[in-house]
């Protein structure tokens, strides 16, 4: 795995996934306070339900994936994939609740940590650096929330429009219900007339003259009669 200097830690911690209202300065005197750690692929960097551990996370090398779990669902949500530069446990410093979410590593993964003691001596030794960080940390917070919020809209719209449609497929069944319940009065009201083979033979191609056969047939009989 690459070997990282003070300067590689600094210019990711400046980069975009990471925090970038830092000067790249303050940044090189804040990543002299954080440790190296490595992780195997696969590894749980933290689980969800344990204590926050570290004040704050950066992936230096390698991919990771922070996974959350959903009531009545064996397999883990995939909420976000991380790349060199991507921080996590940040929302660990506002509080003292356990973790949420859990972080797998997807690679060999390099880490660069900032844990409590560590927070501490910055805000000890240079105040001013304290306070910077932390200012970068809620501006890092604040964009996170934004992009959560951005992200629940698009969800939003998406639900509306299947609503919509969803509505549109039930009126559509209520009409096709509708049709076929007038239909089915139809056949009902046809099938009580008196149904005549007489009358069905009369109409059909094969007679001559429809509706007289029957007179013609009744008048032959009363011939008959009068001839015995």
């Amino acid at each position: 795995m690459h070997r990282y200097t003070f300067h590689d830690g600094a210019r990711l911690l400046i980069s975009p996934p990471a925090l970038p209202d830092l000067t790249e300065d303050q940044a090189l005197r804040i990543v002299k306070f954080m440790k190296l750690t490595l992780a195997r692929r696969g590894a749980v960097l933290f689980r969800a339900g344990g204590p926050g551990s570290h004040f704050m996370v950066m992936l230096l090398d390698g991919d990771a994936v922070v996974e959350g779990q959903l009531s009545g669902v064996s397999e883990p949500l995939v909420l976000r994939s991380l790349v060199p530069g991507s921080l996590f446990g940040e929302l660990g410093a506002m509080d003292s609740i356990g973790r949420f979410v859990t972080v797998r590593a997807t690679s060999d993964t390099c880490l660069a940590t900032l844990d409590y003691p560590a927070l501490n001596k910055v805000t000890e030794t240079d105040p001013a650096l304290g306070c910077v960080l932390l200012r970068a940390i809620l501006a890092h917070v604040t964009r996170r929330l934004r992009n959560a919020n951005t992200k629940i809209e698009t969800l939003n719209e998406i639900n509306q429009t299947l609503r919509q449609e969803w509505q549109a497929e039930i009126s559509n069944d209520r009409a096709t219900i509708a049709r076929l319940n007038v239909l089915m009065k139809l056949e009902q009201k046809i099938g009580m007339l008196p149904a005549s083979k007489d009358k069905v033979d009369s109409l059909s191609p094969a007679t001559r003259e429809p509706g007289l056969p029957l007179a013609r047939k009744a008048g032959n009989t009363t011939a008959r009669a009068g001839l015995k």
